[in-house]
C-alpha cells in the first residue's frame, strides 16, 4: 500500500487535498499533519508528502529539509500560494510545485506522475568512457562535470572520474536531463543547485561552480525557467 502525508496549517485545506488523493485512488493511506513540527515527530515511511510552504511556525521549507535528513527518498510535492518561494526551495529536491488553492485536476496528474515514477527505474541511466573503463551511472547522481588540462573531471555520488572529450559534447547529450552550461569549463545538474549567489552556484554536495560573468544573466533565467517548469507540472527530469 502506497502512504502520502498531508502537511498543512489549514485543517480545511489539508483536508481537501487528502479526499482529492483518496479519491484518485482509494486504496492509498493518507495522514494529515497540521505542522511541520507534528510531521517530524511522527515521522515514519511515506511514498510522498503534499507539504504547504507558508505555515506557521516551521515553515514547509525548513520541515522539508529536516525531513531530508530523515529520508532521502520520499518525494515532497510544495505546495504554494506563492511563486516566489519557490526559488527558497533549493537543495530540498521537491519533486512537484502545486500553487493554491488546488485543484483536483492538477492533483491528479501530480498523483499520475508519482507513480509513473515509483513504477519505473528512478533515473536515466548513461554510460560514460572514463579512464577507468565504461561507468554507468544514473543522471540524478551527478553532480557536475569540469574541463581542465585537456580532460573532463566529474563528479558523481562519492565518487570523481574522468574521461576525454570536449565540454561542448557533455552539455549536448545531457541538457535534456536537466543540465547546464554556466561557464565555458562547466556543466552542472540543475536538481543539485543548492543557491546562487554572487556570480557562484552552491551545488547541495558542498561544490561551488563559477558563473561566467556574461552568462550570469542568461544562465539565471534559465534556472528560473527550469523551476518555473516545475511548478507549472512540466516534469521532463524526473519522469
Amino acid at each position: 500500500m502506497y502512504r502520502i502525508a498531508v502537511c498543512d496549517d489549514e485543517t480545511a485545506a489539508a483536508e481537501q487535498t487528502a479526499e482529492m488523493i483518496r479519491k484518485w485512488n482509494r486504496q492509498i493511506d493518507v495522514s494529515c499533519f497540521r505542522s511541520g513540527e507534528e510531521l517530524l515527530q511522527s515521522y515514519s515511511y511515506y511514498h510522498a508528502i503534499f507539504l504547504d510552504i507558508d505555515m506557521g511556525g516551521m515553515d514547509g521549507i525548513e520541515t522539508g529539509k529536516q525531513i531530508r535528513k530523515l529520508d532521502k527518498d520520499v518525494k515532497i510535492i510544495y505546495v504554494t500560494s506563492y511563486r516566489d518561494y519557490v526559488s527558497g526551495a533549493f537543495g530540498v529536491h521537491a519533486f512537484q510545485y502545486l500553487l493554491k488553492p488546488l485543484k483536483e485536476a492538477a492533483v491528479c496528474q501530480v498523483m499520475e506522475d508519482l507513480f509513473l515514477y515509483l513504477e519505473k527505474p528512478k533515473a536515466e541511466v548513461l554510460d560514460f568512457q572514463t579512464s577507468e573503463g565504461i561507468v554507468c551511472l544514473p543522471t540524478d547522481e551527478i553532480f557536475y562535470f569540469e574541463y581542465a588540462n585537456r580532460k573532463i573531471r566529474f563528479v558523481a555520488g562519492q565518487r570523481e572520474y574522468r574521461m576525454s572529450g570536449k565540454i561542448g559534447s557533455v552539455i549536448e547529450r545531457l541538457e535534456p536531463y536537466g543540465f547546464s552550461m554556466p561557464h565555458q569549463s562547466f556543466v552542472v545538474n540543475l536538481y543539485h543547485v543548492k543557491n546562487v549567489s554572487g556570480g557562484i552556484i552552491f551545488l547541495d554536495n558542498g561544490a561551488e561552480i563559477p558563473i561566467a560573468q556574461k552568462k550570469q544573466k542568461i544562465w539565471k533565467q534559465e534556472l528560473l525557467s527550469y523551476l518555473a517548469e516545475r511548478l507549472e507540472g512540466k516534469n521532463k527530469w524526473n519522469s
